[in-house]
């Protein structure tokens, strides 16, 4: 892992990169402006994996540290973010909302002075989380709009599955479909690398399809074998709008043979609260037919409890903003208790994303929510996968 730290004083920057080296990283550069940092990055060969970086004006207003994580966002130079700062909590997380706008995976907020203590968690969590999966980087893959089209058309995108289990007892109850693509030349490509580009163009709900069909496929093979789990899978409010969406699921279940109940789709938080009519009738039918509907990244959203409980879901999903590493984080866990409490006063199952870690594990717990997915429990994997793991998963692997 290549991280790149930021700091205008020699000795804080040389301590930090030592602290870095310590907890693993493999390689480590030094900036001692962001300005000077904009020249490193732009000779990589690749996007750096973390940048640290305090977050205040440049001393000759050349290029504040603002302006840079915007910079290198559109440039898509840095793939994480540590803040290390002693700029209020309030800034701290607009900065960290701008950076997820931008494409920049917000990996945490450090005090200065930064302390071993502090750091070496966020360094480690990486490290483990680029061991657990070693995809293509985004930038190392150039797509084009016609790559996409025939990757759709000769099916080439496929589901790795995440698993949830209960917090009660450890059982397995479903894995979530998240997208990858495998290019007969390039191997496996990260979504990195093709999802902003599917998203602009529309071709996103042509993916989705692909991974649809083939997520159900693998809940009959799954099923034949024993182990009676649900399958998930993310849905864009423009497909949701796609005329004849509940028949066509209905109708790959049926050939299938797969129950409706074992099948959740998932759609935002900001689609599930649509005043659009297409989608409320998707979302109703969908619920008529006995499909799972869940609302994914929940808690970040804008949806008040009226407009929540006019729609026909069945779980949350609190978003890994408001739970990985939560416990250090304490500015969120009043929205994360809020987000718990009003899912199930609405009568909600609560599934959290992002547990990565035993802390994130016993906090949820302690607050209830009633099933755990994350690096913590398993990472995602092929189906080919999914029957072993499950055979050989027990409780006290928490």
């Amino acid at each position: 892992m290549r991280v790149l730290i930021i700091d205008e004083q020699n000795i804080t920057r040389r301590m930090a990169a030592k602290m870095v080296r310590d907890s693993g990283a493999g390689e480590v550069l030094e900036a001692e402006s962001p300005l000077h940092a904009m020249t490193i990055l732009e000779a990589q060969d690749r996007p750096v994996d973390l940048v640290i970086t305090d977050i205040k004006a440049a001393k000759d207003d050349s290029l504040d540290g603002v302006e840079f994580v915007r910079r290198v966002a559109e440039r898509r130079l840095v793939e994480h973010l540590v803040i290390a700062s002693a700029l209020e909590e309030s800034i701290i997380r607009s900065i960290e909302t701008m950076a997820r706008g931008f494409g920049i995976e917000f990996a945490g907020h450090v005090r200065r002075p930064i302390s071993p203590e502090s750091l070496r968690p966020l360094i480690v969590r990486l490290v483990a989380r680029r061991a657990a999966a070693p995809l293509l980087k985004p930038r190392s893959v150039h797509v084009t709009v016609e790559d996409l089209r025939h990757a759709i058309a000769d099916k080439q995108f496929v589901p790795h599955f995440q698993p949830r289990v209960r917090r009660e007892d450890g059982g397995v109850t479903a894995v979530e479909a998240l997208i990858r693509w495998r290019h007969p030349d390039r191997g496996l490509v990260s979504p990195g690398a093709f999802i902003p580009l599917a998203d602009r163009t529309g071709l996103i709900d042509g993916i989705t399809d692909v991974v649809l069909e083939k997520s159900i496929s693998w809940a009959r093979i799954w099923r034949d074998s024993g182990i009676d789990i649900a399958v998930s899978v993310n849905l864009t409010e423009n497909g949701l709008n796609q005329p004849g969406l509940p028949e066509r699921i209905a109708d790959l279940a049926h050939q299938h043979q797969v129950p409706h109940e074992r099948i959740v789709l998932e759609v935002t938080e900001s689609a599930a609260i649509t005043d659009s009519a297409a989608s409320l009738e998707a979302l109703a039918r969908l619920r008529i037919k006995g499909f799972g509907l869940s609302i994914d990244d929940f808690g970040t959203g804008m949806g008040t409890p009226e407009q929540l409980a006019r729609t026909p879901f069945t779980e949350v999903k609190i978003d890994q903003a408001l739970v990985t590493g939560v416990f250090d984080q304490p500015q969120f866990f009043g929205v994360l208790e809020y987000s718990l409490k009003l899912a199930r006063h609405l009568g909600l199952k609560t599934v959290a994303e992002g547990v990565e870690s035993q802390d994130d594990w016993q906090l949820l717990s302690d607050l209830g929510c009633d099933e755990m997915q994350g690096y913590h429990v398993a990472r995602p994997m092929p189906g080919e996968e999914i029957e072993g793991w499950v055979q050989g998963w027990h409780r006290e692997a928490l």
